[in-house]
């Protein structure tokens, strides 16, 4: 019979050890992951959240990355019928105590020329470049394209 209180010690370093969030001053950027078609695909989609707890808006101006030729940030705009992806040259602004929500169908990163598979469970590391706070490495976790994701 196992014992409650070490029952609850695993499931709270389980919580733990799921966690999967970055802080850079008063910015957290919570639970980024890149999906891709296959493991073998060239490209990829990355999403993630990203808090502003401070009094000043900070923008978003890059990601770079080793694992691909290329980390955009894109952005997804309807013409007409067809919805177009479009880069964001200037950043994205995160707002004074606000948040911004990189998703499937709105804000995301575009990994471009992945370097190697990127199969299910994978990590891939980035640096997120930010206009005020500065960089920060994150680790973006590979999901499955159809994968649910939880923000």
């Amino acid at each position: 019979m196992r014992s409650p209180i070490l029952t609850v010690l695993a499931l709270g370093l389980a919580s733990i050890a799921g966690a999967h969030e970055y802080n850079l001053g008063t910015l957290n950027i919570d639970h980024p992951v890149i999906r891709v078609a296959s493991p073998v695909s060239k490209t990829g989609a990355g999403f993630m959240t990203i808090s502003n707890r401070g009094k000043q808006a900070d923008r978003l101006v890059s990601i770079t990355t080793d694992a691909s030729n290329r980390a955009d940030l894109h952005g997804t705009v309807q013409q007409g019928n067809v919805m177009q992806m479009r880069a964001q040259s200037g950043g994205v602004a995160i707002p004074a105590g606000g948040k911004l929500a990189f998703a499937p169908g709105g804000l995301h990163v575009m990994f471009i020329g992945l370097k190697a598979p990127v199969p299910a469970g994978r990590m891939v590391k980035a640096r997120l470049n930010f206009e005020r706070a500065g960089a920060v490495d994150v680790m973006f976790k590979a999901e499955a394209a159809g994968q649910a994701h939880q923000h």
